[in-house]
């Protein structure tokens, strides 16, 4: 008896010398059934149609510990509808048929801080795609329009640009000449009332 206590009380001190949640299932592991229940559940922030529906107390420690120059990780995960991207079934019915059981169309993202860099790690097209910046920038930009349905809306942008405003990085995109082109990623956008 005294052996299983002594056994037990080291095993609870080996279990809480580790410390912290343990890491995360590296995105390649993942089953192909993941849901969107279970990234609720494994505490990713989460959005839905655009907006955030789980997972915003992970995002906050996670910019909690970049403020304090700690690394950190957070795992994204997107959710889209047809109907939240304007696509109905009133399109053409060949373009409908072909895309429609692609939705909902689940996302997720690992995005790191090692306390000097951020990286991005996805999928896209079955591809893996990491992508690295040096900043974490935070925009809150009004609605440029009344018949928006937010007020405001509040990013998160990886950049490597310090000085870009919200309207250059964007601008930079539909420029024809290839040197107005600004790198960046969004990782967060939230629309406000």
């Amino acid at each position: 008896m005294k052996n299983r206590m002594l056994a037990a009380l080291l095993c609870l001190i080996l279990l809480s010398s580790c410390g912290g949640t343990p890491e995360p299932v590296p995105l390649e592991e993942l089953p192909e059934d993941y849901s969107l229940e279970q990234a609720k559940a494994d505490g990713c922030l989460v959005t839905e149609d655009g907006s955030i529906t789980s997972g915003r107390e992970s995002w906050e420690d996670f910019l909690e510990a970049v403020d304090a120059g700690k690394s950190a990780s957070v795992r994204l995960c997107s959710s889209f509808t047809l109907d939240s991207l304007g696509v109905s079934s009133w399109y053409d019915p060949d373009y409908y048929a072909s895309i429609k059981d692609d939705y909902p169309n689940m996302s997720l993202e690992d995005l790191s801080y090692d306390g000097e860099e951020f990286t991005s790690v996805f999928y896209q097209e079955g591809k893996r795609c990491e992508q690295n910046y040096s900043l974490l920038r935070r925009f809150e930009e009004e609605a440029q329009s009344n018949l928006l349905p937010y007020d405001t809306c509040l990013s998160y942008i990886l950049t490597d640009d310090a000085e870009a405003t919200y309207d250059q990085l964007f601008g930079s995109l539909v420029s024809s000449r290839l040197e107005d082109h600004i790198p960046f990623h969004i990782v967060y956008r939230e629309e406000l009332p």
